[in-house]
């Protein structure tokens, strides 16, 4: 039989009568096309499966009605509540508060020296990290050499 005789959707909706389900089945053994189609309408239904039922709404609003719309100051009180207001109000209080706490004569001098210096102390900590990590695993592999080598009885 040619490969159009054969509904894959009554198929894999379980539709057909166990004779045509074993003949479709046969074929579909036999055909890699009416597989690739299958297994295409089959990956559809799966993806299907997994949407939820949504109810309709009971009501539609449409634009013009105005019993749904919020009147002006409670659109404005819900703007005030979002988290992205509050984060934005936060960070323009820090900078005015950080602008008046401290003087605009700020030595760039004073500034540059420090960060120098905890630069210098961090490369510092470090290397001196890095060198006893080190002088650890030379340690770890002399011991590995002398017990692989058989020196040292366990």
């Amino acid at each position: 039989m040619s490969c159009s005789n054969y509904d894959w959707n009554a198929y894999a909706l379980g539709e057909l009568d166990a004779a045509a389900r074993l003949q479709a089945e046969a074929h579909a053994s036999a055909c890699p096309d009416c597989r690739q189609e299958l297994a295409g309408t089959r990956l559809t239904l799966d993806a299907l499966s997994v949407l939820h039922d949504v109810d309709p709404p009971r009501r539609i609003a449409f634009v013009s009605d105005k019993v749904f719309e919020p009147h002006w100051w409670q659109r404005c009180w819900e703007f005030f509540r979002t988290p992205s207001f509050a984060g934005a109000l936060l960070i323009a209080i820090a900078i005015l508060v950080h602008a008046f706490a401290h003087p605009a004569g700020v030595d760039q001098k004073q500034i540059q020296t420090i960060v120098a210096r905890a630069v210098a102390d961090a490369q510092q900590h470090y290397q001196q990290q890095l060198l006893a990590d080190y002088e650890e695993l030379q340690k770890q592999n002399r011991l590995e050499y002398i017990k692989n080598t058989g020196l040292v009885r366990q």
